[in-house]
């Protein structure tokens, strides 16, 4: 390394000099933070002495310069390590919570608890209204024995899932769900039992199909006379309740009553009301299924009545037509039908003749959704009385008020 000129120079300056000591100290400190120090190269010889004595001459040695910085090195990038597959399964996302239903002690109060994000069916409300609604204790809401034909006909009324007597109450919200509220509808339930005690009297003229279109409707029943009829169940009288007799409403089969329920047991004796001839005897009965059943009232809830070949030939179940003839009242003809039979007796076949109390068959319960399930518990005999003339046909009673109904059944039957 050369000698900086300014370093040469320092060998003439004297030793005394405050300033050169000063200028080395600097540069010394420059050449320690700089990590390097210049040559300085021996002095030279000094010649002999001489008489005069010259001043001594100190070489000046060269300023070192700064060196150069180093240029900056890019950093080492190593090469980092692949990351190790996760070898774990991923957890599954978790479910959100089921939908719950929760009920009162009673039955009379449902709630339906839904978190967010959950799946909710719509078989789950119909599920939990339904089995709730068959649960339901009438007699007790109703205040009547449960054999009672006002808690049957309510009990079929309110099971059909459109009319479900259940209204909603309450909806009701949390942080992450909500709550759906639904009570049981009791002024609904009583008010239609006290529509079947007191019915308002509807007349379907399509249910007995009138020969002419502007058939009298409406009939006071005076020519029938005093004693027509025995009573078809032994010991049985006509039923006083107004949901047993002619004119109350059907709601299920979309129609109206048109004959008399009379409350016999399971295979109990059924007898003539009255000489004739056997128009119809169905011994070979089959009894259909209630999802069949249910198909064709479904037909009859569409056109708003119930189709004469379905009243007459699958909700009559097993039947038997008695044509009593035209001599009994002039001018019209007269025919008794036993439905919901259980069972035909071997003589009663078509075109037989059978004589007034004469025994045709036993109580049942086909053509019912209960026949359907093998249920008797509400076995009973369907009986009506059909008058023909030239007006058209009727069945006894229809039109007519209770007061005036009740009056014309106690004057027609006798027990013997």
């Amino acid at each position: 390394m050369s000698i900086p000129p300014d370093w040469k120079s320092l060998q003439h300056w004297p030793e005394s000099s405050t300033v050169s000591l000063s200028r080395i100290h600097l540069m010394l400190m420059a050449i320690a933070l700089t990590g390097c120090a210049p040559t300085v190269p021996p002095p030279e010889p000094a010649p002999e002495p001489e008489s005069t004595v010259e001043p001594l001459s100190v070489p000046q040695p060269e300023l070192v310069p700064a060196p150069e910085p180093l240029p900056e090195s890019e950093p080492v990038r190593r090469p980092q390590p692949k990351p190790k597959p996760n070898l774990m399964p991923e957890p599954e996302p978790a479910s959100p919570a089921a939908v719950s239903v929760l009920k009162s002690s009673g039955g009379d109060t449902i709630t339906i608890h839904v978190p967010f994000g959950a799946e909710v069916d719509e078989s789950i409300l119909n599920s939990a209204l339904g089995e709730a609604v068959r649960k339901l204790d009438y007699s007790a809401l109703l205040k009547r024995t449960e054999d009672d034909s006002i808690i049957r006909e309510t009990r079929e009324h309110f099971s059909n899932m459109e009319r479900l007597p259940f209204r909603p109450v309450g909806l009701t919200g949390e942080e992450a769900s909500f709550s759906l509220t639904f009570a049981l509808d009791r002024e609904r339930i009583a008010a239609y039992a006290e529509n079947l005690i007191s019915p308002t009297v509807t007349v379907s003229p399509t249910l007995v199909t009138p020969v002419t279109p502007d058939e009298k409707v409406h009939d006071s029943f005076d020519y029938l006379p005093d004693g027509l009829l025995l009573e078809p169940c032994p010991g049985v009288a006509y039923p006083k309740s107004s949901i047993l007799l002619p004119n109350a409403p059907r709601a299920h089969r979309s129609g109206t009553h048109r004959g008399i329920d009379f409350q016999s047991p399971y295979g109990a004796p059924i007898r003539a009301a009255e000489g004739g001839v056997i128009i119809r005897a169905e011994h070979g009965y089959e009894e259909i299924t209630n999802d069949f059943r249910k198909s064709l009232l479904k037909k009859a809830a569409h056109i708003g009545r119930t189709p004469s070949d379905v009243f007459e030939h699958i909700l009559f179940g097993q039947a038997v037509y008695i044509d009593h003839g035209i001599d009994i009242v002039k001018g019209k003809r007269l025919v008794t039908i036993y439905a919901h039979m259980s069972e035909i007796a071997e003589d009663v076949t078509v075109g037989a003749t059978v004589k007034r109390g004469q025994t045709i068959g036993k109580v049942g319960a086909s053509g019912t959704s209960d026949g359907a399930l093998g249920n008797w518990e509400h076995a009973h005999l369907h009986f009506e009385l059909i008058i023909q003339d030239k007006g058209g046909e009727r069945y006894m009673g229809q039109g007519l008020r209770y007061n005036s109904l009740t009056k014309l059944l106690e004057r027609l039957f006798v027990s013997k």
